[in-house]
């Protein structure tokens, strides 16, 4: 007759001490994974704040090429471009949360926050950026109020007053504070009106200016 293998205690079941050592040495997916079983580590298994940096980079990365859900896709007249990565929330998400005319570069100054409300001096220094989704940009201060953007599905959004985002089609007042959805674009601060400096690559200022 055969014997059926007792199984061993679940995560559940341990001390929390050894349940915190476990977890800490996991890496960002198997982090998202645990933290999608049940309940309890939904809220308490963090992916974004307790992986490594690196492993969150590499793991979007590959699950934005990688992954067939992301891909893009064709059935009959219907093209979907496929998925995009963000490198401040380190998430695959829609086109349609994305800028398609996103900045390529941003000045940034000393305390590490994007110079939006004024003209660049030399004090600040010009950063390259990475992919980042709609929402990250508005968080960071990378998109501002009165900012009009264009979805890589090709939807028109504002950004208003009170940093929340509306389709133009759908809504020019704000329901939220009376906001009304600016007519022109908002120009942006003159990257070009000070002499050009080789801009350097900082993802970490981004993911800082995030949280």
């Amino acid at each position: 007759m055969p014997t059926s293998k007792k199984m061993g205690p679940s995560l559940l079941e341990l001390p929390a001490e050894l349940q915190r050592m476990i977890i800490s040495q996991l890496d960002y997916e198997s982090l998202i994974h645990l933290s999608a079983t049940n309940r309890f580590f939904n809220h308490t298994v963090n992916p974004q704040a307790m992986a490594d940096p690196l492993d969150k980079l590499q793991f979007v990365m590959r699950a934005a090429k990688d992954f067939p859900q992301h891909r893009p896709s064709e059935k009959g007249q219907e093209y979907h471009p496929g998925n995009f990565e963000c490198y401040i929330c380190f998430k695959v998400r829609s086109p349609d949360c994305f800028d398609a005319l996103q900045s390529q570069t941003a000045y940034i100054d000393r305390l590490g926050r994007p110079v939006r409300d004024r003209q660049p001096t030399q004090a600040d220094t010009l950063v390259s950026l990475r992919r980042f989704c709609i929402e990250c940009g508005v968080r960071a201060g990378l998109h501002v109020a009165s900012d009009s953007l264009t979805t890589r599905t090709g939807r028109d959004l504002w950004i208003c007053s009170c940093l929340r985002v509306w389709s133009k089609h759908q809504v020019l007042r704000c329901p939220s504070c009376g906001g009304d959805c600016p007519l022109r674009p908002r120009k942006k601060m003159g990257v070009d009106k000070i002499p050009p400096q080789p801009p350097r690559f900082l993802s970490r200022v981004v993911g800082q200016m995030a949280t």
